[in-house]
């Protein structure tokens, strides 16, 4: 969602030491970019890690600037009027003027020459006609695009900092890409991917030793990827409650294993409530020695414990929910149908991309245990005659041992509601005694879901 920013003013300052003697003067650390657009319209500025825009709006003497509260260099993002995307290096105390007209961007004061030179030489990914994208080609072809801006960079005679930290984040863009760019292509442009053999295996060989890698915007969902990349591909031993302590053996840089790891415990707490968030923590608690990141627990744990009373109704060793639902045809099932069985609820609906990525995932599990004491339901929370008929249309034709339901209701439903479901896709796994296990599961690319379900078989 668009956010305004009027005029943002933070200040951070730091005691500053000359010669032998201290001083009791601040210097302030915050950077400040000025717009100076000729052009009519809406433009937008962030950092350049988040996914949502923030319009930038005049403040009370209708300028157009903002302020950020930054300790060490950081990339943000420009969005101008054309909708043309640049990146913006700034630096604490740093001044930056952009100004946009009808023959483009353009960037005035500190860093004019680092930005001006984001500006030309930005890396987006590089196809060309003929050549399948991610093909053995594709991969050939943007490796050399990767190689000559790194040249060129270090041939610039820009500031040293900012062409290490340029250099990191063309790198980490590109393993980006790589790592994620295949199953976002299959999702979003319905194209089918083919990769040549060995094409995940730069991730094997990547190690993170430069502390500068937390400066990079894409750096901690690149480290993730790489870790889960290897759990799929048998190079990392796969663990439902001790990964994290698996993926930080691999972290030699303090700064880096410390802030990764604060960083994974946030993202168990923003995917949804966790009964293995106490787990996690005390597993990694030791490995998390770096001051920033020793600052951050204390917020962590306040926040798992707020998720935990909310979700107090579902959590592990509870009684789940009864539900009743029909198939294709009509016929009604109940939880009752099930008892004595594990049952593997993945509630979804018809209009969810990341939810249909999932489905082969969760029908080639259900394939694989068919015969075992475990049933896999795939919960529709599609609704009216429009998207009923969506659904129908989809899994007419599934003959696996997944079974397709639908449930009455949808979102609004009573068993929804009691879950506490507010997106999908959504795994929840009940046992053999009708009791919860996991309402917020993994999902079935996660080798550790497999891994989870087999113990419990």
């Amino acid at each position: 969602m668009t956010r305004k920013i009027c005029c943002v003013f933070l200040t951070l300052s730091v005691l500053i030491f000359i010669g032998a003697g201290c001083r009791d003067s601040k210097m302030a650390t915050d950077a400040k970019v000025v717009f100076s657009n000729t052009l009519k319209g809406n433009f937008f500025f962030q950092l350049e890690s988040k996914t949502a825009y923030d319009k930038v709006a005049a403040d009370s003497t209708g300028k157009y600037q903002f302020v950020a509260e930054i300790q060490e260099p950081t990339f943000f993002r420009y969005v101008g009027v054309k909708q043309g995307f640049y990146s913006v290096y700034l630096t604490p105390g740093a001044n930056v003027e952009i100004v946009e007209s009808e023959n483009g961007v353009e960037f005035k004061g500190d860093w004019a020459a680092e930005n001006t030179f984001l500006a030309e030489n930005r890396y987006i990914g590089i196809s060309k006609e003929g050549i399948e994208s991610y093909s053995a080609e594709w991969l050939e072809i943007n490796s050399e695009e990767i190689k000559r801006l790194i040249a060129k960079l270090e041939a610039s005679g820009l500031d040293n900092e900012f062409i290490h930290l340029q250099g990191l984040k063309y790198k980490y863009d590109f393993y980006n890409q790589l790592l994620f760019g295949p199953a976002n292509a299959m999702m979003f442009a319905h194209m089918n991917i083919e990769l040549p053999e060995h094409y995940y295996d730069f991730a094997q060989s990547m190690t993170f030793t430069d502390s500068a890698i937390v400066q990079i915007p894409k750096w901690f969902t690149v480290m993730l990827g790489v870790f889960e990349r290897g759990e799929k591909e048998g190079w990392i031993e796969v663990s439902p409650e001790h990964y994290m302590e698996i993926y930080v053996k691999k972290i030699e840089d303090e700064k880096v294993r410390s802030l990764f790891l604060v960083k994974l415990l946030d993202h168990v707490l923003q995917k949804g409530y966790s009964d293995d968030f106490p787990v996690y923590i005390e597993s990694v608690r030791p490995f998390i020695t770096h001051a920033a990141a020793l600052e951050e627990l204390p917020s962590l744990e306040a926040r798992y414990r707020a998720s935990r009373e909310a979700h107090k109704t579902i959590l592990r060793g509870e009684m789940a929910p009864e539900f009743k639902a029909v198939d294709i045809n009509g016929k009604e099932y109940s939880s009752a149908d099930f008892k004595g069985k594990i049952q593997v609820l993945d509630f979804w609906f018809t209009g969810c991309i990341p939810c249909r990525a999932e489905m082969p995932y969760m029908e080639k599990l259900a394939d694989d245990m068919q015969g075992e004491n475990i049933v896999f339901i795939a919960m529709s929370v599609d609704t009216g005659d429009e998207l009923m008929a969506l659904w129908r249309e989809m899994v007419k034709d599934k003959r696996g041992a997944e079974l397709q339901l639908n449930l009455p209701g949808g979102f609004k439903s009573d068993l929804v509601k009691k879950y506490l479901i507010h997106g999908v896709p959504r795994i929840v796994i009940v046992d053999k005694e009708g009791k919860i296990v996991d309402a917020n599961a993994k999902r079935p690319s996660d080798p550790k879901l497999r891994m989870l379900l087999e113990r419990l078989i």
